[in-house]
């Protein structure tokens, strides 16, 4: 009879990776004669084929994993990565390397033993805005005018932008912080923002780099 399927799912239909053809068969044979599992399947909900993203039970499933510490930070390293390519691309110079790289399919260990580290200093908080850390990936569908933004989710915030992703140059800051901070120099953050926020923000940049007191 085969796997129950998932509520919802009327039938599921898969796609030879060689050929490009739609079959009900799980598997097919590769060009030495080998028998393996057909990864690209498609799911008929509600009478439409849809792919495993548009699934309902994959999205709960998706949704279940990156809302976890682990799937919220593998999702944080996967987008450094796609971040130091676009600089890459531009041709921007930046300095040293990203200590948090992990190149093992779903390990981001490097990344959550710096959070932790964090915490243990200053709590499971932004250490600027203190407010309570979240970890939350709504995985909704939106177009570019109507994005979601969590403010209390964990954000990688680089303290000075031409520094690559290390331990030194990187603060686990709220969303709201680091989208209230930008690209913006300290004195413009000072007219604009509240003036405790400021000064948490500095006695960390000092902390970190006790060499740059003239950029404050």
């Amino acid at each position: 009879m085969g796997r129950p399927r998932a509520p919802g799912v009327e039938d599921i239909r898969y796609i030879n990776p060689i050929t490009g053809v739609i079959s009900s068969t799980s598997q097919y044979i590769d060009e030495q004669g080998i028998k393996k599992p057909v990864s690209k399947k498609e799911y008929k909900i509600n009478g439409e084929w849809v792919k495993p993203d548009n699934a309902p039970h994959q999205r709960k499933n998706q949704r279940n994993f990156s809302n976890s510490k682990k799937g919220f930070f593998s999702k944080k390293l996967g987008r450094i990565k796609r971040r130091e390519k676009k600089w890459k691309e531009q041709g921007k110079s930046i300095q040293g390397e990203n200590e948090f790289r992990d190149d093992r399919r779903g390990r981001c260990d490097k990344l959550m033993e710096a959070f932790n580290k964090q915490v243990e200093r200053y709590g499971d908080k932004c250490p600027i805005t203190l407010i309570p850390f979240t970890m939350e990936i709504a995985l909704e569908k939106f177009d570019i005018n109507n994005q979601t933004k969590t403010f209390s989710n964990v954000s990688l915030d680089r303290i000075f932008n031409h520094i690559n992703y290390t331990e030194q140059n990187t603060i686990f800051t709220s969303q709201l912080w680091n989208l209230k901070k930008g690209d913006s120099p300290i004195w413009q953050l000072e007219l604009a923002l509240n003036p405790e926020w400021i000064e948490r923000y500095k006695e960390i940049v000092m902390e970190r780099f006790p060499d740059q007191k003239y950029v404050l």
